[in-house]
């Protein structure tokens, strides 16, 4: 594998500088190498391969040490680090001068590992309902993990993600575990409560705050825990959810002669036409909530028989608004892809749960420099450019470091550069953090 790292991105360098993070300094270190590596890399991330881009070419089992040894905690990256990505997206949400909301996504997601893979203490079969049918239920073997995305304004980034385990699986690991280094089972509403639980105390009054999430989530527990910090819920509703005591499937029925109201929303990519949908509103209670709720019954055509139901707190909204609100949880999709297929975040190969923990926080660090550097790019040009071409960005600019350093011996600086000019002529992100 080529060396690409000669010298550290001082873009980086910089960002994690800011975080002030309370680790040692070789700790720094390791992170750092690991954060740069990941960003470069574009094959599959083990500490090994990560390790063999660094022009230093450190032992990867000192990288391997620093996840599974080093007396280092996840908060110690992660408390600083939503601290700091909270204030300053606020601040530059602020500095555009207009009204704005506060969405907070909540999802899970599943990763997929090889069905060899055993001794992983997060991996194990997990329920798959993305590919399980009436019929049959599917399992895979992998990784499941909660998160929480949130958009300030235009700015968005990936606040938080939390591993989940079975029940079962959480029995069977305690049995190998001395009683003070047991796990405690935890749902993924409590995981996902916890998440908002931390954005509270970092959000500061005033601001107008959505919670959107799935039918998956829309349970009680969490409207109630929601409403209870005078949040709005926006969430997707299963069928035989009950409003004034009947289902809204029934409901939908009964409104069969009413007339629809045509709505458009936003094309969530460039190379797509904006959805069009029909939809019919109804306002009433769901069952053990004291707050009223506006629904939503969305359908693609006039003679679509499995309509969408959606629910939302604030009856001030529209069902347009209602519907382009929560399309806002897209973005949880694409923090998705970019950690799985950019970032290497199913990629660990470490067997105890507290390192696979921390492997997933510096990854989580990875993506937010990534969305810090897309939002202040915004912030000058307001313009949708894809995280991809800040990852591409990244890597070019080790590039030209890799070059320079091979023709120093043999030219003049200012002919390096010109050298280098001519070479990289494709437009690429403006380097501004």
């Amino acid at each position: 594998m080529l060396t690409t790292i000669v010298q550290h991105s001082q873009d980086l360098v910089t960002f994690i500088s800011a975080l002030n993070v309370a680790l040692y300094q070789p700790q720094i270190r390791h992170l750092l190498q690991v954060v740069d590596a990941l960003l470069t890399s574009n094959e599959r991330k083990t500490i090994s391969g990560l390790y063999r881009l660094l022009k230093s070419q450190p032992d990867p089992k000192s990288g391997a040490d620093f996840f599974r040894e080093s007396p280092w905690k996840v908060e110690d990256i992660a408390s600083v680090r939503k601290r700091w990505m909270v204030t300053k997206f606020l601040e530059l949400a602020g500095k555009l001068h207009v009204p704005f909301a506060i969405f907070a996504s909540i999802d899970d997601s599943l990763g997929k590992k090889g069905k060899a893979t055993r001794h992983l203490e997060a991996v194990d079969y997990q329920h798959n309902h993305t590919e399980s049918t009436r019929k049959k239920q599917a399992y895979t073997n992998g990784y499941i993990f909660v998160e929480l995305h949130l958009q300030i304004g235009p700015f968005g980034f990936l606040f938080d993600t939390r591993l989940y385990l079975r029940e079962k699986t959480v029995r069977r690991l305690n049995r190998k575990r001395p009683s003070g280094k047991r796990l405690a089972f935890r749902t993924k509403y409590a995981l996902a409560r916890q998440m908002l639980v931390e954005l509270d105390a970092l959000l500061p009054k005033g601001h107008k705050v959505y919670v959107l999430f799935d039918s998956w989530y829309a349970s009680k527990k969490l409207i109630k825990f929601c409403r209870r910090k005078r949040w709005h819920v926006i969430c997707a509703l299963k069928s035989n959810r009950r409003i004034d005591k009947v289902s809204v499937s029934r409901h939908n029925q009964q409104l069969r002669h009413k007339p629809y109201k045509r709505i458009t929303l936003e094309a969530m990519n460039e190379n797509r036409k904006a959805p069009k949908y029909f939809t019919r509103s109804i306002k009433g209670h769901l069952t053990d909530i004291f707050d009223p709720v506006h629904v939503i019954i969305s359908k693609k055509g006039t003679r679509d028989k499995s309509p969408k139901y959606f629910a939302c707190t604030d009856l001030s909204l529209s069902a347009q608004q209602v519907l382009r609100y929560y399309q806002k949880r897209w973005a949880v999709e694409v923090d998705n892809t970019y950690l799985k297929n950019a970032l290497g975040l199913g990629d660990f190969r470490l067997q105890s749960f507290e390192a696979i923990e921390k492997w997933f926080a510096v990854v989580v660090l990875a993506i937010n420099y990534l969305q810090y550097r897309m939002a202040l790019a915004y912030s000058i040009i307001p313009s949708k450019v894809p995280l991809a071409d800040f990852i591409r960005q990244h890597r070019l600019e080790h590039f030209k470091s890799l070059l320079r350093s091979v023709l120093e011996p043999f030219a003049k600086p200012q002919q390096i550069e010109t050298c280098l000019k001519e070479v990289f002529t494709a437009s690429s992100p403006q380097s501004i953090i």
